[in-house]
């Protein structure tokens, strides 16, 4: 082995054992001869690790099973990674702790009154190497005198690294560069479950409740915890669950996260030191006001750490119970004649849309943003760095709400200013930067969502989007990543979200094709992660009049080509046609089946705001024939 002062133990040589799980009690081979040593199982071994020490007070053995041993003998001459992890430790040269002036007798009566109001025995505190000293003070009122101190040794390997001294009137002191290390740290070699504690009585009041377990902290709350990262491959290497049986004022909940953050949630359980309705500081307050059983109660009933992104029924329970009694919600229509059986709108839903040039994307995106918004008060957060400059924009948007263009030539002054005040708050835009990155866009949509009232967020187009990934970052896995996270912010801020995003270059070989989800550029994430997906393309409705006579008009079509959930919609297609007076989609009647003709509905200019400029009822022909 590397180190001479283990203890090679030979299980099958071992007599009058006692085996309790994984563990092994038997007399220690060191120290088990000595006189009151006799008869005592003091000894314990992990027979999962091979690794374990004497519990006596008087006794440093740490051991090792023989199988073990030759284990790592073997391991050694492969050169194997595992013997070189176990001697990477820095040999680093620190002072070195003058145990002469610790006494480690019995303690003095002022020592002892200590230690029983603490409620802690002096065989525990002995048992755990408490010495007691005499050194001076550096506190105000008694600076420069000898004052008595207990003497918390630091051992590593059988050898006293530092040690921290506590007067009794709870002045601290450290040796000065000593190696920092966590206090009783050869208790956790062997154990398959470890007591973490901020403070060395503490760990005694816990080691008084029976517990051997236990190591603390060094520094208490302002531990830096890579004081652990030495020890994790060796002594802690075996440990499978860590109970962090820290304080419970405002700087030990900060050290619990920081240490749940370093070890991970799944490894540590939390101690919290409440009992019988009443909450304490820490683990020594539990033992003098309640006694071993609260603290042992608090041990036992240590909580898991709460998990991210782990959810049971009880969870969505209410909701659950919703749609029993009242079924699926069906989601908002928004009164264009012919497409309300395609899709509904609901909120916490991702819609990409996609289509040519000229096809009317940002246009009907527009017409669906007004409408909810009039209909039923879904603010909106708009990011259209091509709707520039931002007042062209708005006048589009009064321009729908109005039915008139937004000019003083069409529209009167009192319409003008009612449907400028309803805008005000109701529909905001995000501005274009230097670093149009998906995170600064839901920032800033995140506090109008939380600020604001939003229920719609709206990205047009995606290809203004600033694209971050790590060197060598293939880009459709970034586009894949940034469409998760526009799908995670609509289900985690329960807002709609919705992108329109450019196809892809389509071949020029002289074939028409039909245009998909499939070909928005640079991933098929667009199309997976949508819960409703619609294209839109131009192109010619015809009709005949009463006398026969032929009409064409160019129509934009919506074409549904993606949809989750039943109740929101189905997949198909529908035209409509657009005023460019007002810049509203008008829907359209089917006047044949064979063959296929639709007539567009008549247009209106109806200012979908009353007098007093709150929203109505939009109007619409005769409700949707499906």
């Amino acid at each position: 082995m590397a180190n001479d002062k283990w203890t090679i133990v030979d299980l099958k040589a071992v007599k009058d054992t006692r085996t309790y799980g994984n563990y092994m009690r038997f007399s220690c081979p060191v120290c088990g001869h000595k006189d009151g040593h006799k008869g005592r199982r003091d000894a314990c071994i992990n027979l999962k690790t091979g690794f374990g020490h004497c519990f006596s007070g008087s006794c440093d053995a740490i051991f090792i099973t023989q199988d073990k041993h030759n284990e790592l003998e073997k391991a050694r001459r492969e050169n194997r990674e595992e013997w070189r992890r176990l001697n990477a430790r820095k040999r680093v040269y620190y002072h070195q702790v003058d145990t002469s002036k610790i006494c480690m007798g019995d303690y003095p009566m002022a020592v002892m009154s200590y230690l029983k109001a603490r409620c802690i025995s002096a065989e525990t505190a002995h048992n755990a190497h408490v010495g007691y000293c005499t050194r001076k003070s550096k506190e105000k009122a008694t600076e420069g005198q000898e004052v008595l101190f207990l003497a918390f040794q630091f051992i590593e390997e059988g050898e006293v690294k530092n040690c921290q001294y506590k007067s009794l009137n709870k002045e601290f002191q450290f040796e000065a560069d000593c190696k920092v290390l966590p206090w009783n740290i050869t208790a956790a070699l062997g154990a398959d479950t470890l007591i973490v504690t901020e403070g060395m009585m503490d760990a005694l009041a816990l080691m008084e409740c029976g517990y051997q377990n236990v190591i603390s902290v060094p520094n208490g709350a302002g531990t830096n915890l890579s004081v652990f990262d030495e020890y994790l491959d060796f002594e802690m290497k075996g440990v499978e669950t860590i109970l962090f049986a820290g304080d419970m004022d405002k700087a030990g909940i900060k050290l619990r996260e920081e240490f749940v953050r370093k070890f991970g949630q799944y490894q540590v359980k939390i101690v919290e030191w409440i009992y019988d309705g009443q909450t304490l500081k820490d683990a020594n307050d539990m033992l003098i006001q309640h006694g071993k059983e609260a603290v042992t109660w608090c041990i036992e009933h240590a909580n898991d750490v709460p998990m991210d992104g782990i959810a049971c029924l009880s969870d969505c329970e209410a909701q659950l119970d919703d749609f029993y009694q009242n079924g699926l919600p069906q989601g908002k229509t928004i009164n264009i004649y012919g497409l309300d059986h395609l899709m509904h709108f609901e909120l916490g839903r991702f819609i990409p849309f996609t289509g040519l040039p000229g096809s009317g994307k940002s246009t009907f995106v527009d017409n669906i943003v007004v409408r909810l918004c009039c209909q039923y008060d879904w603010r909106a957060a708009v990011f259209s760095p091509e709707k520039w400059p931002m007042a062209r924009h708005y006048s589009e948007y009064i321009s729908l709400i109005t039915g008139k263009s937004a000019f003083e030539s069409t529209l009167r002054k009192p319409s003008y200013e009612r449907a400028k005040r309803y805008l005000e708050d109701r529909i905001i835009h995000i501005e274009s930067g230097n670093r149009n990155t998906i995170w600064n866009i839901l920032r800033r949509a995140r506090y109008l969502v939380r600020n604001k009232g939003v229920k719609q967020v709206v990205i047009d187009p995606f290809n203004y989007i600033l694209l971050e990934g790590h060197k060598g970052e293939i880009e459709s896995t970034i586009i894949s990543q940034v469409v998760q996270q526009c799908v995670n912010f609509a289900h985690d801020e329960h807002v709609l979200v919705m992108l329109v995003a450019h196809p892809k270059k389509l071949s020029n070989d002289g074939v028409q094709k039909k245009l998909t989800l499939a070909d928005i550029y640079g991933s098929m994430a667009f199309y997976n992660q949508a819960d409703i997906g619609v294209v839109l393309y131009s192109d010619e409705i015809t009709w005949t009049d009463r006398n026969r006579s032929m009409h064409s008009m160019r129509a934009t079509w919506v074409d549904v080509q993606k949809m989750r959930w039943k109740e929101l919609g189905q997949l198909g297609k529908r035209p409509i046609v657009l005023c460019t007076k007002n810049n509203r989609f008008y829907g359209c009647t089917e006047v044949s089946h064979d063959p296929l003709m639709y007539k567009p509905l008549e247009f209106d200019e109806f200012d979908w705001l009353s007098a007093d400029g709150e929203q109505t009822e939009i109007p619409w022909h005769n409700g949707d024939p499906f």
